[in-house]
């Protein structure tokens, strides 16, 4: 089985889950980890992009989303990435409703049309087995409409072997409220471990999907960004506190990651930014250290000041404890 019961996993954020993230999630207790969502196009024609796809041993087990509308596509770029990464799944993204990937026919567009959603799997799944890998699918409702049922249908015949579902519309984008009762519902007729999403925003609430669907494993996702530590929480069954501190190390770390697979270290600065906001929301002086970090002319000055921040904050620390 791809995915054991009871599992809590990071899900794939384009943007944010880049392999220095999934390896912190996996030390804060995340079971699995995917990356973000690659053009199957794109890796046939220009090849596997480092960027999105780099991991390391510490990330297993990780699954490399792909992403297209033509099944001879997909089927033949998780030949590459099967061949070149070894991945311990491919997932098919059929869920992503941003538009300039609906334009292209692509991802969520494909929720209304379930026989090509069938084809893509059944091709794709033909195409690994000389590899034993594994292939699994990330799905919405629908695009328009609520079509769950039918799509599931197409992947389980198919021969997909997970499905991820976020209930809501992909028109909804995260706007409403993910609709529980149709993980349920998914549940209920599935012969393949589901993966419940949508709406996870503590520890608690994990454990309330698994109560109220009785699926089979639990993907967090925007919740994980500005808290990580919600995977121990879960494991822990209790919040914790970090303290700015702590937060500002882990910031140190990610970028550490990073210049491991970054094009140059100018460019790993840059992109930390958008987690460096995510790890400070909430905290009263996150508006003066954000302004202090982004306003400088370059990465050695950047962790530079990340260091004396840190720094300052560890010397308050050990004055308060006085």
């Amino acid at each position: 089985m791809v995915v054991k019961r009871g599992e809590v996993i990071l899900a794939p954020m384009a943007g944010y889950t880049h392999s220095a993230f999934r390896r912190l999630a996996r030390q804060l207790g995340a079971d699995r980890t995917y990356t973000e969502l690659i053009s199957a196009p794109g890796i046939i024609h220009r090849g596997i992009p480092k960027k999105y796809a780099y991991f390391t041993p510490l990330e297993r087990p990780i699954h490399i989303q792909l992403f297209g509308r033509n099944p001879y596509e997909i089927s033949r770029a998780a030949v590459k990435v099967a061949q070149e990464l070894k991945p311990d799944a491919i997932d098919i993204n059929f869920g992503c409703s941003v538009p300039k990937v609906l334009k292209t026919g692509a991802a969520g567009k494909l929720l209304e049309n379930p026989p090509v959603i069938k084809e893509i799997v059944k091709m794709t799944v033909e195409a690994l087995k000389p590899y034993r890998i594994p292939v699994t699918a990330k799905i919405r409702l629908g695009l328009h409409e609520d079509n769950l049922e039918k799509i599931a249908e197409a992947l389980i015949e198919g021969g997909v072997s997970a499905i991820t579902l976020h209930p809501r519309l992909g028109a909804q984008g995260y706007a409403g409220r993910a609709d529980w009762k149709r993980i349920a519902d998914l549940k209920r007729i599935s012969p393949v471990p589901v993966i419940g999403s949508g709406d996870v925003k503590n520890w608690r609430d994990i454990d309330r999907m698994f109560e109220e669907t009785e699926c089979d494993a639990v993907m967090v996702g925007r919740a994980a960004l500005s808290n990580p530590w919600i995977f121990t929480e879960y494991r822990e069954k209790r919040d914790i506190e970090i303290p700015l501190k702590w937060r500002l190390e882990t910031i140190l770390l990610l970028l550490e990651w990073m210049f491991e697979y970054y094009p140059s270290r100018e460019k790993a600065c840059f992109e930390i930014r958008s987690l460096l906001v995510q790890l400070l929301k909430g905290f009263s002086q996150s508006r003066e250290i954000k302004s202090y970090l982004m306003t400088v002319k370059g990465c050695e000055e950047f962790v530079n000041r990340l260091r004396e921040l840190i720094e300052r904050f560890t010397t308050e620390s050990a004055k308060s404890s006085l």
